[in-house]
């Protein structure tokens, strides 16, 4: 009897060690904005590729609002294109210029000091969750990650905690990822987009480009839109990262 107890005991234990061991192959993020006076077209659906030196992050689908006031516009699915790459500590985004054009971005993949918080986990997709907080680029960040998945990974160019990330929201609730699926053993053929081929510019470099065609579209709009006598308006365009915000 013992012999058959210990039997069972260790083919549990390799049954145990094969489902831990079983890496998942890709997670699906939902993303959305929390302010209620932000209109969106819909909430796009993106998808993170987990390989072992790193990872891709596209958008997959865009399921739209019902409002027909969007029933003909679609997401631009090329621009939203993230690689990591986990040794060299770099990041290649697929960043969105003014008007639909795309531009090749290099970026840091330490980007954020993160306070992992004392408290109970939290259940998402079957998974004990647990609370950190983090800055990055002019917004504070709450996450929460899972360590069971040992992969320092997440969506857009979060990273950098013990477990993937599987829910993050800034705090002014400007937007929000969380995972909706876990992938195990799923064929990936992902086509790299064209641009990827193209020599990366650098981020500092890029928001001094995004701000100056900020500021000459402002300018041209207000010449053509000329303010009422004796009122003033004022364009703003908001970013996850506010450094490409118009100081």
């Amino acid at each position: 009897m013992k012999v058959l107890v210990s039997f069972l005991l260790f083919s549990f234990y390799l049954f145990a060690m094969k489902v831990s061991a079983q890496e998942i192959s890709s997670v699906d993020y939902k993303e959305w904005y929390g302010q209620s006076a932000y209109i969106s077209v819909g909430t796009p659906i993106f998808k993170l590729v987990l390989n072992p030196h790193n990872s891709l992050y596209f958008q997959t689908d865009l399921v739209k609002n019902k409002s027909l006031l969007f029933a003909s516009k679609g997401g631009n699915k090329e621009r939203d294109f993230t690689i990591k790459f986990y040794d060299s500590k770099k990041i290649l985004i697929l960043a969105e210029k003014l008007n639909t054009q795309v531009i090749l971005v290099s970026d840091s993949l330490e980007l954020i000091h993160w306070k992992i918080l004392k408290s109970r986990p939290i259940r998402y997709l079957g998974l004990d969750c647990y609370q950190a907080k983090g800055h990055f680029r002019g917004r504070n960040y709450t996450a929460y990650f899972a360590p069971k998945i040992k992969k320092s990974d997440g969506p857009f160019k979060f990273s950098g905690l013990p477990g993937l990330i599987i829910k993050i929201a800034s705090e002014d609730n400007f937007k929000i990822w969380q995972a909706i699926k876990i992938n195990y053993q799923e064929k990936n053929d992902i086509q790299l987009p064209a641009k990827f081929k193209e020599t990366p510019i650098a981020f500092s470099a890029y928001s001094k480009l995004k701000k100056n065609e900020v500021t000459h579209f402002i300018k041209n709009y207000k010449a053509k839109n000329p303010a009422k006598p004796g009122e003033t308006y004022t364009i703003y365009f908001e970013y996850v990262e506010k450094n490409l915000e118009i100081d």
